[in-house]
């Protein structure tokens, strides 16, 4: 097994971007070890923050000198170290011919009121680099980058490959040609033209526009900011997916989130049913049916993920719901999509065919043609849910309340994050305050129309799992199942990576409110806060499970 070390310098703004890049890293090598290698991160995470006998940047500067691949990663800044890091890394390159440096700068959106003069470091750094024949590429956001950086991998990692346990097939005489996204794009961007100003006027200026290639990545963008948030972040990835190059694994990860993008619309609008039904129980409870009341204890009580299929079922059920006991519907089109969703309809057909990739995936037998009909069936499923272009979502962390002297009203400012498809979720610098005469629910996952203030509350199905950990950016996280035969813990996946995230009870215990001493001291604490945030998400979901299906569950840490 062949060992590349790889080394990742960058400052510390970055670090959403170096833990999603080491998450790529780590799904290559579930691949590469079947060709004998094994890429090895090396970052200053890795190392003890403890004393030693040389500076820590030495044992940094030291590393870098056993890599064979230096990757530097800069936005608005060049630190002294990472600076170092680079000449390091560039002065042994010279002496030995590795390690081999690739060096990219973030082009993103920046929030004007965070540059400082030390945008000066990266101008700097550029002219500097560029003055040693080095060449630095550009990225937008980390599925860019990924997608450029693996290109590079397949370019540079062959020479060591030493053992394929399963030989690839004969490639074909002629190349396969790229057509991945066409279809999708053709029909999204008729399918949200009703819905969304922009797709409508871009339609009417450029009605020919499938004849000027220029114009398709224009169509691209308008389609990803078109889609609610979340379903917009999907599609953002299988777009960017779909303009790679034809490698190894372009046509599983194709499929894979064809998948992940279907579901995560159907949660959408699943979760915002639950959520509207749970708040009418609390304020007009009505008598649901036992068929009705299987189908939300089934939901409650899942011990593993949902299928597309389970979610189909599940929205057709819900709705039904609220028609029977004469609910309004959250979503007035559900009402229309209620036919679609009966036995032998497109949209069901199209349900099953995208259920069945998860065979297609275990047993790696896959093909060009697999992803073009993934694709066909995604974009009837998504123009069946064209009307979600009319919504948006919205991140709302913590509320502060302003009331200054002589003002003849105080203000609430809301820090909020807007989800947005071409915006990256995780964006440090995507926080804003909006200041407003009412409050809203903090620490809420909000979708809505024009006024947020009219709102549905997707909490604690979708969360925003670093505004309650007070972590800076968002990491919007959708709920997966909990396993009520087993530890009961709440599972979510990250929308990004899908990536696994667990709440369980903390079990540190809040002072009494009545104890304003108390409680005021314990709150101080940063970790006592984030405890609170998360115990308060796990507390929503069993009241939740309580108002809609009756069943109240002991969720208390056993003292010995």
């Amino acid at each position: 097994m062949k060992t590349i070390r790889i080394f990742i310098a960058s400052s510390s703004e970055l670090k959403e971007d170096r833990d999603q890049f080491r998450m790529f890293i780590s799904k290559e090598n579930d691949r590469l070890h079947t060709k004998g290698i094994y890429l090895e991160i090396v970052q200053w995470e890795s190392f003890l923050d403890a004393i030693s006998d040389t500076r820590l940047q030495d044992e940094y500067n030291n590393a870098i000198s056993t890599c064979d691949i230096v990757l530097c990663l800069f936005f608005t800044k060049v630190g002294k170290y990472s600076s170092e890091e680079f000449d390091t890394a560039y002065q042994v390159f010279k002496d030995k011919g590795k390690p081999k440096i690739w060096t990219y700068f973030k082009n993103a959106q920046i929030n004007t009121g965070s540059i400082t003069d030390e945008i000066n470091t990266l101008l700097t750094f550029k002219k500097k680099i560029g003055g040693l024949g080095h060449f630095y590429t550009e990225y937008t956001n980390i599925d860019n980058l990924i997608n450029q950086y693996r290109s590079q991998l397949d370019k540079y990692l062959p020479p060591f490959e030493t053992i394929v346990v399963n030989p690839p097939k004969t490639p074909p005489e002629e190349p396969i040609e790229n057509t991945f996204n066409d279809l999708l794009t053709k029909k999204l961007i008729q399918a949200i033209k009703p819905y969304d100003r922009k797709a409508n006027d871009f339609l009417e200026t450029y009605g020919d526009w499938e004849t000027n290639i220029d114009l398709k990545p224009t169509v691209k963008r308008i389609i990803i900011a078109g889609y609610v948030g979340v379903v917009g972040i999907q599609l953002r990835k299988l777009m960017s997916i779909g303009e790679e190059d034809f490698l190894d694994n372009k046509m599983k990860r194709y499929l894979e989130n064809c998948q992940l993008t279907a579901v995560r619309a159907f949660q959408l609008i699943c979760y915002a049913l639950i959520s509207t039904l749970w708040d009418n129980q609390l304020n007009n409870k009505v008598k649901l049916s036992n068929e009705q009341s299987t189908v939300l204890i089934k939901f409650f009580k899942n011990a593993t993920d949902e299928s597309i299929n389970g979610f189909s079922n599940l929205l057709r059920a819900l709705i039904e719901t609220f028609l029977d006991n004469k609910l309004e519907l959250p979503i007035a089109q559900l009402m229309e999509l209620l036919p679609k969703l009966q036995s032998g309809s497109d949209l069901l057909k199209s349900c099953d065919y995208l259920t069945s990739i998860t065979e297609l995936l275990h047993g790696a037998s896959y093909t060009a043609k697999d992803c073009t009909d993934a694709e066909k069936n995604l974009a009837i499923l998504l123009e069946n849910l064209n009307f979600l272009a009319e919504y948006k979502m919205i991140s709302i962390k913590d509320i502060d309340y302003n009331f200054q002297r002589n003002d003849a009203v105080g203000l609430y400012l809301h820090h909020y994050t807007l989800l947005e498809g071409d915006t990256q979720a995780n964006n440090n610098n995507s926080g804003k305050i909006r200041k407003d005469t009412t409050p809203v629910s903090s620490y809420a996952v909000l979708l809505f129309k024009e006024n947020y203030q009219q709102n549905i509350n997707m909490v604690p199905f979708i969360i925003d799992y670093n505004g309650l950990a007070d972590s800076g950016g968002s990491k919007i996280c959708f709920y997966s199942f909990c396993n009520t035969f087993d530890d009961m813990n709440l599972n979510y996946n990250f929308i990004e990576d899908n990536s696994k995230v667990t709440i369980k009870k903390s079990g540190n215990l809040k002072p009494d409110d009545n104890d304003v001493r108390a409680i005021n001291g314990w709150l101080s604490n940063k970790e006592n806060r984030k405890d609170m945030n998360f115990d308060n998400m796990f507390d929503l979901f069993y009241k939740a499970k309580k108002a809609l299906v009756g069943i109240e569950e002991d969720t208390t840490i056993d003292e010995f």
